[in-house]
């Protein structure tokens, strides 16, 4: 594994973006699990719109442990809200609901 980029821009072949390395390396036949946990909103969400921006995307099963500030069951356990996502349980359930209708089984954890 090793190093990514967190910004599509930013990547490269030392430290890549790894929904465009899924893209590459994944036939459209292949069976692809991702699993996004870097614990890092930014970093997260963007790869998040790249893949639902993706016409054509590779990922067959999508798991995400999506660290929202509203989340009242997990927020003691996932630290300050300043350092989470600050979308809504809505707004983060809308965005699992448009991974599926892409095609994605996308299933949170918590």
């Amino acid at each position: 594994t090793g190093a990514h980029s967190g910004k599509e821009q930013d990547g490269s072949d030392q430290h890549p973006f790894v929904p465009n390395l899924v893209h590459r390396v994944a036939e459209p036949d292949d069976y692809v699990l991702f699993k996004l946990d870097i614990d890092s909103p930014d970093v997260e969400r963007d790869m998040i719109e790249s893949i639902l921006q993706d016409p054509e995307p590779r990922i067959t099963e999508l798991v995400w442990e999506h660290h929202i500030s509203g989340n009242y069951l997990m927020t003691e356990h996932w630290g300050p809200p300043e350092t989470l996502d600050q979308a809504s349980l809505r707004d983060s359930y809308d965005c699992f609901l448009r991974l599926r209708q892409k095609g994605i089984r996308a299933h949170s954890w918590v």
